[in-house]
């Protein structure tokens, strides 16, 4: 053979072949043929030896869309083992408590397959070799997942009613999909992956995507100084091992410091994708033993163990190391028995054409499954027929995705003959694209959504427009001064009401909010952990306020009745409410109350407390369309007997009472009775919407309010004189 057909490969590669090309039928075969045919040329048999061989090497020259190695059906029983401890325990963890580390299951297999991609391709030229590898890579992944994200993009802009803080999350969360990033974006968002919250994320799942696609950009070059100077360097035979101890060093200490980076981030994820790349590496470098197939049963214990009970262990470590273990066990035997004519029971279970068809439809069932998921969860729910036509709805899209995207795609002759660049400049162009389609449906989101909530004007709470024109109100006295807002998310919700009573009156509007800290919350103490935000805001309020200014102290003042069992019926579940009240909290909160109003009243300013509202059992942003009405979550309806909410806010008024004949400059306002009538307090006003979810007002409820607030300000100014005092000199 000349030179310039074959490049003599390093001592590794050639004892790559050697230790990895041994089952017994392969080399027989290939030198009968040669003995059958002897003018077959060596280029021949190398082709034929790659049809058979795991980790055989292409000719240096050959091209770069040369077949991958042999296919060992093993795996896609991994794999779909993998997604359907995932899948279930998505739809009922309660089935399957430990099937999220179905994903530890995955990287595991991903970093030995990846490695076994990495070694079956020429490395003579390095930029060649890392372009060849993101080029397969792009076609693998990118078409399907490009497909799954604009399809969710537009289905949630459909179907899902926008929920003002959480809509953005999940907005971002999709956008960073698209660039392989958002478990960055979810590592550092409120909610962790278990939350209640989480669950209602379209995107959540692609979390596990970022993480491989991470994995990528660094461990191709590793590879490739493993497959050059393992040899050669011992420093190199031990590169990965180190890294991988490292990460998980890293690991047990962050998933207790920081448990949510840890789930979410590549340092303390390497090693489970590292693993599955030693086993490689070892197994590369020493013949498999055809007894590693016994291995097979103490790897499918493992395995299970970790996917049906739930660990109070911290993840990913060591929560996930029975899967992980598992897991290289069970890809030991499966690749021992790979040419082998008597398999492992288990392993020829692992290879049987139900699990390989399955495993095969992994990538693009993993991607469809969780926007289903919660496309379902948003509109009719988890119940009757949906639970049935679930399955069916996800295999058929996944399979279509598989059959006519995915597979067509990567074996396109196009896309087989294309050079790298050319490949990676078209992925880089459907990237931009997509962003850009994907950033324009949720702008677009009132004429495209099908959902009430798409009138923005009766349902959000933004500060009203600049450029929407109000009328003025003639008062002197308030002109000038500053209505300063702080609190919860609440105060937040007061902001159409709030702006447009600034603007009537000539006065600067200030909002300080905090979202899940409440301050003055007439229930509890402060929370410890809310004591910074609440310190911060009154420092700047005493940074800006002057003498006449008028502070509005809003908070959630109401225990929630999120997640409650309603079918003891209202009277009980509203009784162990009241009872969960101590005398040490009635305590704590008056205690924290008299300290803010304190620093308050030195300041010369006026305060008002809004009183407790009502809250509801559902949220009308989710019940209020004709896919969603009957959803579960929509059960306990939208009206709560006024009587109840009286009940449960008896101490807070009590307490409020208390301040108001001991601070003068404090003006309590209750906007309960606007909101209710006498026997009930019901979240719409008609089928317009006094609320936007259990606690928040809608945009409608504030113009609702908006009277009677405009009417206690008045009532300040006129008592007050003729505004603020000028500042000092």
């Amino acid at each position: 053979m000349s030179q310039r057909t074959r490049a003599p490969g390093p001592p590794l590669r050639q004892a790559l072949v050697q230790h990895t090309s041994q089952a017994p039928s392969t080399p027989r075969n290939v030198a009968t043929s040669a003995q059958r045919h002897p003018r077959l040329s060596h280029l021949t048999l190398a082709r034929r030896r790659r049809a058979f061989d795991p980790v055989a090497f292409p000719p240096a020259e050959s091209s770069m869309s040369d077949p991958t190695p042999r296919h060992d059906n093993a795996i896609d029983g991994l794999r779909a083992i993998a997604v359907l401890a995932v899948v279930i325990f998505h739809v009922d963890a309660s089935l399957l408590p430990g099937g999220f580390s179905g994903v530890d299951l995955f990287f595991v297999v991903s970093g030995f397959v990846i490695s076994q991609s990495l070694a079956s391709r020429p490395y003579d030229h390095m930029g060649r070799y890392l372009l060849d590898f993101y080029r397969r890579r792009v076609l693998r992944l990118l078409p399907a997942l490009l497909l799954v994200l604009l399809a969710t993009f537009l289905l949630s802009t459909l179907f899902i009613p926008r929920g003002g803080g959480s809509s953005e999350q999940y907005d971002h969360t999709g956008f960073a999909a698209i660039l392989g990033i958002s478990n960055l974006v979810l590592a550092w968002q409120v909610k962790d992956y278990f939350s209640w919250g989480a669950s209602l994320n379209p995107y959540l799942h692609t979390w596990s995507l970022g993480v491989e696609e991470q994995f990528y950009l660094l461990f191709p070059l590793l590879f490739l100084i493993w497959l050059r100077a393992a040899k050669s360097r011992v420093w190199v035979r031990w590169l990965l091992p180190a890294l991988a101890v490292g990460s998980m060093a890293f690991a047990a200490w962050q998933s207790t410091a920081a448990p949510d980076q840890a789930f979410y981030l590549l340092p303390a994820r390497f090693w489970e994708l590292a693993a599955g790349a030693l086993l490689y590496q070892c197994i590369a470098l020493r013949t498999p033993s055809r007894h590693w197939q016994a291995w097979a049963l103490p790897g499918l214990v493992l395995v299970v163990v970790g996917f049906a009970f739930e660990s109070d262990l911290q993840f990913p470590f060591p929560g996930a190391i029975a899967t992980v273990i598992g897991t290289v066990m069970l890809l030991a035997a499966s690749t021992a028995a790979n040419g082998e004519q008597k398999k492992n029971p288990l392993v020829h279970v692992l290879g049987s054409r139900p699990l390989v068809y399955v495993g095969r439809l992994s990538y693009s069932l993993y991607l469809w499954h969780w926007p289903l998921l919660v496309l379902l969860r948003w509109t009719y729910g988890l119940q009757g027929v949906a639970l049935w036509a679930y399955p069916v709805m996800l295999f058929a899209l996944a399979s279509a995705s598989y059959h006519w995207v995915e597979s067509p795609i990567r074996n396109a002759a196009v896309a087989r003959r294309a050079r790298s660049p050319i490949i990676l400049g078209a992925a880089l162009a459907a990237v931009v694209a997509s962003l850009g389609i994907a950033w324009a449906m949720p702008h677009f989101n009132e004429q495209l959504s099908l959902s009430r909530t798409r009138d923005s004007y009766v349902w959000r709470t933004y500060l009203h427009p600049a450029w929407m024109p109000v009328e003025p109100i003639n008062a002197p006295s308030l002109r000038g001064r500053k209505l300063i807002v702080t609190g919860d998310s609440l105060s937040t919700s007061f902001r159409p009401m709030t702006s447009i009573a600034a603007r009537q009156f000539g006065m600067e509007l200030i909002v300080i909010s905090e979202p899940g800290c409440s301050f003055t919350n007439l229930m509890r103490a402060d929370s410890r952990e809310c004591v910074p935000a609440r310190d911060k805001a009154l420092a700047r309020i005493e940074r800006e306020a002057r003498p006449g200014d008028i502070v509005l102290l809003s908070s959630l003042r109401m225990q929630e009745l999120r997640g409650l069992d309603w079918s003891r019926g209202e009277a009980q579940v509203f009784q162990e409410l009241a009872m969960q009240r101590t005398s040490a909290d009635a305590a704590g909160a008056a205690r924290d109350a008299e300290a803010t109003l304190a620093r308050l009243q030195a300041l010369q300013v006026h305060v008002i407390i809004s009183a407790p509202m009502p809250v509801f059992k559902s949220d009308p942003f989710r019940c209020s369309d004709v896919f969603n009405r009957m959803n579960p979550a929509c059960k306990a309806g939208l009206t709560v007997p006024r009587a109840a909410m009286e009940a449960m806010r008896a101490p807070q008024m009590a307490l409020l009472h208390d301040l108001l004949e001991r601070y003068r400059m404090l003006q309590v306002w209750d906007p309960l009775p606007l909101l209710c009538n006498e026997d009930h307090c019901d979240a719409m006003d008609g089928t317009t919407p006094l609320f936007f979810d259990r606690e928040h007002l809608s945009g409608h409820g504030n113009r609702i309010l908006l009277p009677d607030f405009e009417r206690l300000l008045l009532e300040i100014g006129t008592a007050s004189g003729d505004g603020p005092s000028a500042d000092p000199a």
